[in-house]
């Protein structure tokens, strides 16, 4: 099988050529990372601003939905304690204002109440005359010595108020959870002469509300308000069991009354312990009651806080990256630019040695041409006839001679063109002329190993354009080659022929001693000999020569062999190059 070898410059490329400025790659890296950084940053400030304005909307929806719930639960109750109360008056005024008509009528209420777990009436010193606890809840308050009197539920009627809501004041109150809200809805009594004559009290369990909240609102620190919408006197807080909520209340009172034209406060945030909350409320339709629902941060940022800790940890895994990339690219930056100092300095002095050689080339074939002629002189006798011992010296000297010219021109012609100084001198060739005359000069090698030399080419194969001292030169040395390396009887193929693309190639193979495939490199190198220890002669430039002078034909060369089977060398010439007959 042959290797083709690709066509390649002679003169060697600096190492930097072709590649990007490093330091520009580093400047566009810092870029992406900057522009990747300020695109994460500016994604999640657009994310947190969506999260809060979602916050908001869902706080609005909270506030109207809780709102309409708990001013519907309260008018149930209001309602039933004005019957009662009715009820009660038009029952004294007929003189049948009886204790068991008070217990009946106050027990009809009762059942009528479910979110009502105790019904108390008081007379107008705030003493209990009747107190009623619902089946299947508890006892809250000690009835005999709870001082409603106390109560602001009982004080307002004092006051002239008909009806009130209030926080029940757990001092007195008994088996109460401490995280459970008890809140007071009281309507008062007239006596059938119109004066003050007590009230009725209900007691409302404000666990109701907050177990309706939770349902609707998922936050672990969402938490409901309900305040006097008169005092801001706090009825239902579930800030207590989050401590650091407390003064929430007082802030969204006073911002209540700087608004109190509007039932639906703006979105506010007030900052407790470095996190923002959000709180909206809202004046109950028909209750002096204010309803607000704070959300803290903690729940409406969750999500982005989540993502913005992912996106963070990608980012920094990204400037990692990129860092480390862009230190390997200095690095490489300052080993190519070094790389490329000394590279330009070898070529510099590889073009100088080769300028050097060629311009050297008649100064060194010059003496050596006379050497040869005058060695030839004498040896024919024209100075005198020689015994046997001075015509051998003499044949001898003229030998090295003729060796050394040989050396000479190969490491010249190698230098011009390494030194890009060949040029071509385009002629007609004929490519099976120029094979014979290179098997008449080389007839004296193949006499003396008895080669076999065969001859094949195409008919009417066209003339190449080329230069034939050139391509004769390349033929030369594969044959010289072939004869070279291969054993006394051995057989030398040249052929000639056009491809199918009507390239003209010439193939020039032998059975000789060949070599591995791994040495193939080492053949087609510079000086390289791969039999060197064999005691071939040579420079090592044949093969490079022969490349050289094909690929400035515009053609290339392929190479193959094996060891101990023989070697094949095919030059191509591109149809470019060929003449047709007109």
């Amino acid at each position: 099988m042959i290797d083709s070898v690709t066509k390649s410059s002679s003169r060697p490329a600096l190492l930097g050529s072709g590649i990007l400025n490093v330091g520009l790659i580093v400047i566009l890296s810092i870029g992406i990372m900057l522009v990747f950084a300020w695109t994460i940053f500016d994604q999640l400030d657009h994310d947190y601003k969506v999260a809060v304005e979602e916050a908001v909307l869902v706080n609005k929806r909270l506030v109207n939905m809780m709102s309409a719930q708990v001013e519907t639960s309260l008018i149930a109750v209001e309602n039933s304690l004005k019957l009662a109360a009715e009820r009660q008056y038009f029952n004294e005024k007929l003189n049948n204002n009886t204790t068991d008509m008070m217990v009946q009528n106050l027990q009809t209420i009762m059942n009528d109440l479910p979110l009502v777990s105790t019904l108390i009436m008081v007379n107008e010193k705030g003493n209990p005359i009747i107190a009623i606890t619902k089946k299947g809840t508890k006892k809250i308050i000690d009835y005999e010595n709870h001082a409603f009197a106390e109560e602001d539920a009982f004080k307002q009627l004092v006051a002239g108020r008909e009806e009130w809501i209030s926080r029940l004041q757990m001092s007195d109150a008994r088996n109460v959870p401490k995280q459970e809200q008890f809140m007071l809805i009281s309507h008062s009594l007239k006596h059938a002469d119109g004066t003050f004559a007590g009230g009725l009290i209900a007691s409302v369990n404000a666990q109701h509300f907050n177990d309706y909240f939770k349902i609707v609102e998922q936050g672990q620190k969402s938490y409901m308000s309900l305040q006097s919408g008169e005092n801001g006197a706090v009825i239902i807080d579930v800030a207590e069991q989050h401590n650091a909520f407390s003064e929430m209340n007082p802030v969204i009172f006073a911002d209540y009354q700087k608004n109190s034209d509007m039932r639906d406060g703006n979105t506010r945030f007030y900052a407790i312990n470095n996190s923002n909350q959000i709180y909206g409320y809202a004046r109950l339709k028909s209750l002096p009651l204010l309803l607000s629902i704070v959300i803290d941060e903690s729940d409406y940022l969750k999500n982005w806080r989540s993502l913005r800790f992912k996106n963070y940890v990608f980012l920094s895994v990204f400037v990692l990256f990129g860092s480390l990339l862009s230190v390997l690219l200095l690095n490489m930056s300052r080993q190519i630019t070094r790389a490329e100092k000394s590279e330009a300095t070898a070529v510099l002095a590889s073009q100088a040695k080769s300028e050097f050689l060629a311009n050297m080339s008649h100064e060194l074939r010059t003496p050596l041409n006379a050497i040869i002629g005058f060695s030839e002189m004498m040896n024919s006798g024209y100075f005198g006839q020689l015994n046997p011992k001075q015509k051998e010296r003499i044949h001898d000297i003229n030998l090295c001679g003729s060796h050394l010219l040989n050396l000479i021109t190969d490491i010249l012609e190698f230098s011009k063109g390494d030194a890009g100084k060949l040029e071509l001198a385009e002629e007609k060739v004929v490519m099976l002329e120029l094979v014979n005359e290179t098997i008449r000069i080389m007839n004296e090698k193949i006499k003396n190993k008895q080669m076999n030399i065969l001859i094949e080419a195409d008919d009417n194969l066209p003339a190449l354009r080329g230069d034939k001292r050139k391509i004769r030169q390349i033929l030369l040395n594969l044959v010289s080659n072939s004869i070279k390396f291969t054993p006394e009887k051995g057989t030398v193929k040249i052929a000639v022929r056009q491809d199918a693309t009507q390239n003209i190639t010439m193939t020039v193979s032998d059975n000789g001693i060949g070599i591995a495939e791994k040495d193939i490199p080492v053949a087609l190198s510079v000086f390289g000999q791969v039999h060197r220890n064999q005691s071939h002669e040579g420079t090592g430039l044949g093969l490079p020569i022969c490349k050289m002078f094909a690929e400035l034909h515009g053609g290339r060369l392929a190479f193959g062999s094996k060891l101990g089977e023989g070697t094949t060398v095919r030059i191509t010439f591109p149809a470019s190059l060929n003449i047709e007959d007109k």
